[in-house]
């Protein structure tokens, strides 16, 4: 990461070589609901929250069956 020297816009510019870290990866349980059919669900997010207090691109997948849910979540850092 390195700083701007312009006006201030921006604080920091990403590098491009950044790297994609594992985010969330976790097994949860519901207590009141049942899916009966398999549901898979990919997505890709621009503005993903990140725990220094940026946004940053992250894609993941959800898979639900039953009672249960897996989130596995891929986030780039910087």
């Amino acid at each position: 990461m390195k700083k701007q020297k312009k006006n201030g816009v921006k604080a920091h510019l990403l590098k491009s070589n950044s790297k994609w870290f594992v985010a969330n990866n976790k097994v949860q349980k519901n207590k009141d609901i049942t899916i009966l059919l398999p549901v898979v669900k990919f997505w890709y997010s621009q503005c993903y929250f990140l725990e220094t207090g940026c946004y940053t691109p992250a894609f993941g997948v959800a898979i639900s069956f039953l009672k249960w849910n897996y989130y596995f979540t891929i986030q780039k850092g910087y």
